[in-house]
């Protein structure tokens, strides 16, 4: 390994690195100066890129102290909170987009009560359009959502598991499949 200020044989590429702060002028003119010939505060210190890689772990062998199974839990647990956090997300922005819908139909209707200019009026009809299209698209979002949320409790309660974040998971579930039975109902 090269010392530092010094150029190491094997290694063809160099960055640049500066003791001074990113901040300071001269950290962004020294280098350029230093291509130009000119004379610059401080030398420059070079590194190389491919530095060798250390560790004698593989990539995908778990961090020390931790056993496989207790990782793969971890990780199990987790993914079921983010997935259920991602359902409830999906939910409230549908109602939101519902909502949009009604109050935009609303406006629509007082603008044509009232006779309004028919460009503004198109205007308005184009925003209630373009509400109305986005509530089918968060269904067709909401709907693998799900049953991924599904599929990864199973597979959590399939290994015995048992905590705060699987009833989260069911009460997202029940909360996503009350919403699609007021949806068909509608129709």
């Amino acid at each position: 390994m090269a010392k530092v200020g010094q150029e190491q044989e094997t290694t063809d590429c160099f960055y640049w690195a500066r003791p001074s702060s990113v901040t300071s002028l001269s950290y962004w003119t020294d280098p350029i100066l230093n291509l130009l010939g000119r004379p610059t505060a401080s030398p420059p210190i070079l590194f190389p890129l491919d530095v060798p890689h250390t560790s004698n772990r593989r990539a995908s062998q778990p961090p020390r102290g931790l056993a496989g199974k207790a990782t793969l839990r971890m990780a199990t647990l987790r993914s079921l909170k983010i997935k259920a956090s991602t359902c409830r997300r999906a939910v409230r922005e549908l109602r939101s987009y519902e909502e949009e819908v009604e109050k935009e139909a609303a406006k629509t209707a007082a603008m044509k009560e009232r006779g309004a200019d028919p460009y503004d009026l198109k205007q308005q009809e184009n925003v209630l359009a373009e509400s109305r299209m986005m509530v089918p698209d968060c269904n067709k979002r909401l709907e693998p959502t799900l049953a991924d949320l599904k599929a990864t409790l199973a597979e959590l309660k399939e290994s015995g598991e048992n905590g705060a974040e699987i009833g989260d998971a069911e009460s997202a579930i029940t909360e996503v499949e009350t919403l699609f039975k007021q949806t068909e109902d509608q129709l």
